[in-house]
């Protein structure tokens, strides 16, 4: 019984290792060879946010109606934060056990590290960015830190999404190569059914209660309470947050282990 329990401790820190190395390979090898290097982690989502805002603030003018802050760049990039790390996570996702192939096929190879490390690299970014923002905000005299704490809420469940999301498709993929096709285009969908670039109150009542039912909306509500100051308490939606992102993540895992074992035949 104990060699059992130290062997099951052995196996885990090697597959922690094994993590720890993919996202540090996945980290350095996005930026080997280009210019900006490490710059490019930041200057992504700054484009992606001077591009949100001339649309939908500039041309469009969409105003943050009801929210915490008057600033559109501030509200959006509240919302892009989740957005950008788990469409990253899940997008690489659908194909990181086609594209490794050559790991996959080996017998004793984890395969569901590569979802692990895709996802956990994803997040590593989002970190990135979000200090960057929390620097922003400070500089405008806005930044307050009593509501961070929402955020070790958000991120578990979060995290817990896309690692779902990201092991279903990554399998589903394996045996129906359209999958990585059709996540993006439920994915365009899907960005602009949450309010990322609106609030909420923008939209009608009779089609409100639709995206109230969307996991992200929850989601990026409770970034922008983390961000802007907002109360400690109880988030609506959280807990229905909750129940989607742990059963997503137990069926995603379901899935994957079950179909594991013939990967190799299908790739």
């Amino acid at each position: 019984m104990l060699a059992t329990r130290v062997y099951t401790s052995l196996v885990k820190s090697q597959y922690l290792f094994l993590l720890r190395e993919f996202v540090r390979r996945d980290f350095k090898g996005r930026y080997a060879g280009s210019a900006l290097g490490f710059v490019w982690s930041f200057v992504q989502p700054l484009w992606s946010l001077l591009l949100f805002t001339f649309v939908f603030s500039v041309v469009l003018k969409i105003s943050p109606i009801g929210e915490r802050t008057d600033d559109f760049a501030v509200f959006l990039f509240c919302g892009l934060l989740p957005w950008m790390a788990i469409q990253e996570g899940i997008s690489r996702s659908t194909t990181a056990i086609t594209d490794n192939a050559q790991l996959v096929n080996k017998v004793s190879f984890p395969s569901e590290l590569l979802v692990l490390s895709v996802v956990s690299a994803a997040l590593l970014h989002q970190a990135i960015a979000a200090v960057v923002f929390m620097v922003v905000l400070a500089l405008m005299g806005t930044f307050t830190v009593h509501a961070l704490p929402i955020l070790f809420v958000a991120i578990p469940l979060q995290l817990a999404l896309t690692v779902g999301l990201g092991l279903l498709l990554a399998a589903v993929n394996v045996f129906v190569r359209d999958t990585s096709q059709i996540q993006g285009m439920v994915f365009t969908g899907w960005f602009y059914f949450t309010p990322i670039v609106y609030p909420l109150s923008l939209v009608p009542e009779r089609f409100r209660i639709w995206l109230e039912f969307n996991p992200m909306t929850t989601l990026v509500t409770l970034y922008r309470e983390a961000f802007l100051g907002g109360d400690l308490g109880f988030v609506a939606g959280t807990g229905r947050l909750a129940v989607v992102a742990c059963a997503m993540c137990a069926f995603g895992w379901l899935v994957f282990h079950r179909l594991k074992p013939v990967f190799s035949d299908e790739i």
